[in-house]
């Protein structure tokens, strides 16, 4: 996309003190294999300043910073040119030779009456830019070969594995009005229960500093994938994530035979969450008559249900095309999937913290949607251990995580695999709480009177047996005995 004002980019520009790794000046000089290898050192050096632009200007003077004019123009430019042969536009020629290829923009203008030219390089963040196959990168203001430097090579490498998905961009060009009118500002103060700016370039200035958007510097706005997926008005203006909105489908039964009108989440999922919780939680609700008054009761903790939800949002893998998460009711259980398998391993889900989608994340606690990794699902724990039902079952598989949450039962109902799971994650929650599983405790759990002290001591003998508990003191004796998760023995 052509940049919207070169003349109010250059004059940013110039607000610099001076030449860095991701900008350069120039007057009038121009060499093709020298500006192919600045490309790459420029493209390089931002991703090492963690910049999502460099550029390289004509017709400014380094030194004073004045605006001189150039009679270079970037149309013009040919490459192999000899006699009648009018030779390749340099623009086709240094992407053909940039490796991966990257977005750059040539720019001619007029400014002021004098005559610039501008290279507009955004860096891949996938791996460091080459041309004709080396490498380079900016060291102060002078151009050098990556492999001289093994230190900024491997800088360059790290951050390349930080970035995410969240900073890539799902809309360009955009004017202040046109951002406003995608992404619902209104929602964002008002989950952050904060008074909205008077003025929308506040809100803009707000915005570029939680990254939703990109100051272009020329007059618009970039909106990031983050800005995207949390306030879109309509996730389908974004080609980039239109196909990760969530889909709700109820079953008429235990199988996908016949099923109810699919609902989708076409909002970003901080303004429509709310929305989309509700619509799950009334589907899996049901209507019971208790001396003569009718409640409407959820088969489901709704604790659960939010904290469950919630998760598969926000640490799903974006990266993976043609899948978003799901959520799937059916007469017997309800499931919860989206695309990625676990970071984490599923015995460990209660106790440990990671997500792919940091600031993601971030933002949804910010707005109170969900709670910090393990905490949340603490609390869904915690919901369906009150509501005395068994503990969800956790698939990570290649490109999916499932969490299957089977309907309501009481532990004679159970099968001795729904049992033993029940007992894992009531131990593991309790390690979590700085406490240990008993015989009493577990009864609890499970709502067993004292007279099912031996069918209880059953079950913890087959757990340890198979692996999945141990004592917490290996001398300790059968009465009072208490035990931790196997990992942590």
């Amino acid at each position: 996309m052509p940049i919207a004002d070169p003349c109010a980019l250059l004059n940013t520009l110039l607000k610099n003190p001076r030449e860095s790794e991701w900008l350069e000046f120039k007057k009038s000089y121009f060499d093709h294999e020298q500006t192919g290898k600045n490309i790459s050192a420029l493209a390089n050096s931002a991703m090492l300043h963690e910049r999502d632009r460099a550029f390289i200007v004509w017709g400014v003077d380094n030194e004073s910073r004045a605006k001189e004019g150039t009679r270079i123009r970037l149309a013009n430019q040919k490459v192999g040119k000899t006699g009648k042969k009018p030779g390749e536009n340099f623009a086709n020629w240094v992407s053909r030779k940039l490796r991966p290829q990257i977005r750059l923009e040539f720019e001619d203008f007029e400014c002021d009456g004098l005559k610039f030219s501008i290279i507009e390089i955004e860096p891949t963040y996938s791996r460091p830019v080459s041309f004709d196959d080396i490498e380079y990168v900016r060291v102060t203001e002078n151009t050098r070969k990556l492999s001289d430097h093994e230190e900024l090579a491997r800088a360059i490498w790290l951050n390349t594995s930080r970035h995410r998905f969240e900073g890539a961009i799902a809309l360009r060009g955009l004017t202040l009005a046109q951002v406003l009118d995608k992404l619902d500002a209104d929602a964002h103060y008002q989950l952050l229960k904060a008074p909205r700016p008077k003025s929308d370039s506040e809100v803009a200035r707000d915005f570029c500093q939680r990254k939703f958007l990109r100051d272009s510097m020329s007059g618009t706005f970039d909106v990031t994938n983050l800005g995207a997926i949390l306030l879109a008005k309509k996730l389908s203006d974004f080609p980039t994530i239109a196909g990760k909105a969530a889909r709700l489908i109820k079953y008429l039964g235990p199988n996908k035979q016949r099923s109810e009108p699919e609902w989708v989440l076409d909002r970003g999922y901080a303004v429509g969450f709310e929305n989309f919780r509700e619509e799950v939680v009334r589907r899996v609700s049901e209507e019971i008559t208790s001396g003569g008054l009718r409640n409407v009761v959820s088969l489901y903790p709704p604790d659960a249900i939010r904290e469950i939800v919630a998760n598969s949002l926000v640490h799903q893998d974006f990266t993976i095309s043609g899948a978003g998460p799901m959520v799937e009711i059916f007469s017997n259980r309800l499931e919860v999937s989206n695309p990625g398998a676990s970071l984490i391993d599923p015995d460990r889900i209660i106790n440990e913290r990671r997500s792919r989608n940091e600031k993601l994340a971030e933002a949804m606690r910010e707005y109170r949607i969900c709670e910090e990794r393990g905490s949340g699902l603490d609390k869904t724990m915690l919901a369906i251990e009150a509501a005395e039902t068994v503990a969800p079952a956790f698939f990570s598989m290649n490109e999916t995580m499932r969490v299957v949450l089977p309907a309501p039962k009481k532990f004679k109902e159970m099968t001795k695999e729904e049992r033993l799971r029940c007992l894992f994650y009531h131990c593991a929650l309790g390690y979590a709480n700085h406490d240990f599983m008993t015989n009493a405790s577990l009864r609890t759990r499970f709502s067993l009177p004292q007279s099912d002290y031996q069918a209880v001591s059953t079950l913890i003998t087959e757990a340890k047996r198979k692996g999945r508990v141990a004592p917490a003191d290996p001398d300790q004796g059968s009465k009072g005995a208490r035990y931790i998760p196997y990992w942590a023995a």
